[in-house]
């Protein structure tokens, strides 16, 4: 006589729920008002193609964690196919001011004719 497997508890329901990080995260946050509130990296990859004047430039826009806390906003620019470019950095002791700059940032480079890319990044 085989005995019937044992049934989940309601605690061990819960226990099993909250293991999952990603559900919890969607438990917490029901808009994406809610996610902006949560610090995490932005990368952002814009590029202008001008065919009439020849120039296809690209800029990024990147807000990072640094190991001592702060927040930093990297903005990159530069010619797509050749050498050059430049990059400034500023470092915010708050992710949200961090945040505003990053999308000040995107905002203005989407008015002078720059198209986010959608870019995929690596896991590690």
């Amino acid at each position: 006589m085989s005995a019937a497997p044992p049934q989940p508890t309601s605690l061990d329901h819960k226990s099993t729920a909250n293991m999952d990080t990603g559900c919890a995260i969607r438990q917490r946050c029901r808009t994406f008002s809610q996610l902006k509130k949560i610090p995490h990296p932005v990368f952002v990859r814009l590029e202008k193609f001008d065919h009439l004047e020849g120039q296809h430039r690209y800029c990024l826009v990147s807000l990072t964690q640094t190991l001592l806390g702060e927040w930093c906003v990297e903005l990159t620019s530069g010619p797509l196919g050749y050498g050059g470019g430049s990059t400034r950095r500023s470092y915010f002791n708050s992710y949200a001011e961090a945040l505003r700059l990053a999308e000040t940032s995107r905002e203005k480079q989407i008015r002078r004719g720059f198209v986010p890319i959608p870019v995929q990044l690596g896991l590690l």
